[in-house]
């Protein structure tokens, strides 16, 4: 056996295939499928963006998986932030998630920054502290229920 580069394209055909029958095996023909969905390259990525004008001055990606939505790349410019721009991205990632039948919520942020209150606020709770993850900095992972 040999470890070689190979291309993108590739890897991506034998991880979708693999991934596919992992889950299948893991939860079942119908339920694997459904899950495999969310690890799969094809995952739905969806952006959103909150404008003022032209410019961009908030944005956000849900990604939605099998009865599990997560939220990923969430930024409000910093000189727009605490003018309700956070809430209604927020809002709309959890209108999202409720339309997919998404169960549960969830993202990572950093305990010590005010993100990490701003969610608490929003009833986000944390289910697990990662010890040195981040640039040596704790990582909390928060989820909210519906």
């Amino acid at each position: 056996m040999r470890i070689e580069k190979i291309s993108n394209s590739i890897y991506t055909r034998f991880y979708d295939k693999e991934m596919e029958q992992f889950f299948e095996d893991f939860f079942g023909k119908k339920d694997g499928k459904e899950y495999y969905k969310t690890f799969s390259t094809k995952e739905r990525k969806v952006f959103f963006a909150a404008k003022e004008g032209r410019k961009t001055v908030g944005g956000v990606s849900p990604r939605i998986g099998h009865k599990v939505a997560g939220i990923g790349a969430f930024v409000v410019a910093k000189e727009h932030r605490k003018s309700g721009i956070g809430s209604k991205l927020l809002e709309k990632c959890e209108a999202i998630a409720k339309k997919n039948k998404c169960k549960k919520i969830w993202l990572w942020t950093l305990p010590t920054i005010k993100a990490y209150g701003f969610y608490k606020k929003r009833g986000y709770v944390e289910e697990a502290r990662l010890k040195k993850h981040f640039g040596g900095k704790d990582i909390s992972v928060m989820s909210k229920f519906f």
